[in-house]
């Protein structure tokens, strides 16, 4: 029997994956997302929702990030805020973060070091991902866009949190400390310090907390993206007929 599954564009580049070994077309990454995608199928197993902090943040920051990024780039005419929309076709499946004059994807940087100031990080991820949105929209181009911005309020007070009970579990770095109350105290005072450093960047001027690479479609990767996906979905058929 012929499933044809669809693809999320984010699991793209794991599927492009190789294995360790030259000869090896499929490695142990590649062969995750078939298995997780045939127990979906199968039997409606799908993978618990875990949630980083930095995914939880680039979650919460989107809409706000791409009203940044339309303010310093010019884009007069994207409305941040627009409801996204589920788009498919015979290989992928997919909601792009906008999509309309131009198509753009976002990507949070969760602190200043993670930023990339100094260069295109050159993701091959990223690629097999903004190629799948760009066919799926029919685009010749997409934006790829690292924005920087402020933690939002609950991850400030959950690091502040984490942090405090960290150092109050180090009381010998506050040796100074009179009592419980004032380690908890002084723990508490240096966790809101390193976070609140990292957790405000709005001293950085906004046009340098803002990246935009344009990426231009390549039809030699798409191409090699379905014939990968052909590839994928013979041995997701003989796994659907094993289990």
């Amino acid at each position: 029997m012929n499933h044809m599954w669809l693809l999320r564009p984010s699991e793209m580049g794991n599927l492009m994956a190789k294995g360790r070994g030259k000869e090896e077309e499929w490695g142990d990454t590649a062969l995750k997302v078939i298995q997780k995608n045939v127990l979906l199928h199968k039997y409606d197993i799908d993978e618990p929702t875990i949630t980083t902090k930095e995914m939880d943040k680039g979650i919460t920051n989107e809409a706000k990030n791409l009203e940044i990024a339309s303010r310093v780039l010019g884009w007069l005419d994207v409305d941040a805020y627009a409801p996204k929309m589920r788009i498919a076709n015979s290989y992928f499946i997919g909601e792009p973060d906008y999509n309309g004059a131009i198509l753009v994807d976002i990507k949070s940087s969760f602190s200043a070091l993670t930023f990339p100031f100094f260069g295109n990080p050159n993701n091959k991820a990223y690629q097999f991902q903004m190629h799948a949105y760009m066919e799926l929209c029919n685009k010749e181009e997409a934006e790829l866009v690292y924005v920087l911005s402020n933690h939002p309020d609950h991850i400030i007070r959950a690091e502040i949190k984490r942090l405090t009970y960290y150092y109050v579990d180090r009381p010998h770095q506050f040796l100074e400390a009179s009592s419980i109350d004032d380690l908890w105290a002084m723990a508490e005072d240096k966790a809101t310090d390193i976070v609140m450093r990292e957790a405000n960047v709005e001293h950085i001027p906004e046009e340098k907390r803002v990246k935009r690479f344009t990426i231009k479609k390549d039809n030699a990767i798409i191409d090699s993206m379905h014939n990968r996906i052909d590839e994928a979905r013979v041995i997701f058929d003989r796994l659907m007929d094993s289990i």
